[in-house]
Parts: structure tokens; C-alpha cells; sequence
């Protein structure tokens, strides 16, 4: 059996038939072995053209391929951090106008309380006023009606006098059986009624 490596990596195996004569030839046989090369081992020129070819493709991609790439992704990494910063400034800007919308509320609640406050103390006094000048007004009223109570008891015990004067001097005349001067028991009768 004979096994050839084509180029390609490929194996081409073929059958001949082998005598005993060619098995145990001469050295013919021998020197051709030693003519099949191991494909597993690279040559020198092999090596020669692979370091070569390697270090052509590491400049290649280093100095030709790779800052283009390297171009964008730093591109984008900045335009990454802008927007990483833009939102972090809108962030910032955010909370300083809840801040500040949060202190504008407080002084519009302080405010309107400060206006309810006096508002109270506008009612209170407006009250206070109307009350003082209720009492006011009641007062005269009861100064008037108590004025007009004394002058209406005073009329009605003018009347009364005449009346019970004249009913005392009939009564007492008709006790002590004998009529009774009204102008001497009249000062009686008024201290009586005065008292």
C-alpha cells in the first residue's frame, strides 16, 4: 500500500500489490522511503514565508485596519459621555427646578396663610368693631327704654297717686267712721307710695 499527501491536504491512498522480492529488496526500496516527506513538519522556507506573511498581516491590521476602528470606537465612547453628561446636567437641572418650584410653593403657602392671618385679624377687629358698636346701640336702646320705663312709672304713679289718694281717704274715712281730709293725709299717702 502506498500513501501520497496531495497539496490540497488531501490523502491519495493506492493499492499495489507488493512481493516478497520488493519487501525485502535492495536499498532502492529504502531510498525511496527516505524520499516521503512528513507533512506535519514545516520546512524552513515554510517557516520562512508564514513568520514573513504573519508579521505583514500584524502591520497590516495595527497600522492600517485597526485606527479606523479605533477612531469610531472612541467617537463613540465620546458621544456615549456627552450624553452620559447631557443627562446628567438635565438631572442637575431637574432637581435645582424642584428646588426652586418647591421654595416658590412654600412662599406661596407661607403668603397665604400670612393673607388668611390678616384676613382673621381684619374679621376679628371688623367684628370686635360691629360687636362694640352692637352693644353700643343696646345700650342706648335700654338707657331709652329704661328712660321711658321711669317716665311711663313716673306718669302712671302720677295717675296712681290721684287715684290711690283719693281710694286711701274713702277707705280710712269709712274706718274710722268720719270723713278724712284728703290735703292732711296726703303726705301720709306719698310717703307711703314713695317708699
Amino acid at each position: 500500500m502506498t500513501i501520497h499527501v496531495t497539496l490540497d491536504g488531501g490523502i491519495a491512498y493506492a493499492f499495489t500489490e507488493e512481493t516478497e522480492e520488493e519487501d525485502h529488496g535492495t536499498e532502492e526500496g529504502h531510498a525511496e522511503d527516505e524520499g516521503i516527506v512528513n507533512p506535519v513538519i514545516p520546512e524552513v522556507n515554510e517557516i520562512f514565508w508564514a513568520a514573513l506573511f504573519f508579521f505583514a498581516l500584524w502591520a497590516l491590521m495595527k497600522f492600517v485596519l485597526l485606527p479606523p476602528l479605533m477612531a469610531v470606537r472612541a467617537e463613540r465612547d465620546d458621544k456615549i459621555r456627552a450624553a452620559k453628561d447631557a443627562a446628567d446636567s438635565v438631572d442637575s437641572d431637574l432637581g435645582s427646578a424642584t428646588s426652586e418650584y418647591d421654595a416658590k410653593i412654600s412662599a406661596a403657602r407661607e403668603e397665604a396663610n400670612s393673607i388668611i392671618a390678616g384676613a382673621r385679624e381684619e374679621a376679628d377687629a371688623r367684628r370686635a368693631e360691629l360687636q362694640g358698636a352692637a352693644d353700643a346701640e343696646i345700650a342706648e336702646m335700654r338707657a331709652a327704654a329704661d328712660a321711658e320705663l321711669a317716665t311711663a312709672r313716673a306718669s302712671a304713679l302720677g295717675d296712681m297717686r290721684g287715684d290711690v289718694g283719693d281710694l286711701a281717704t274713702q277707705a280710712a274715712g269709712a274706718v274710722m267712721g268720719s270723713p278724712v281730709d284728703r290735703s292732711a293725709a296726703q303726705s301720709t299717702i306719698d310717703r307711703v307710695l314713695g317708699s
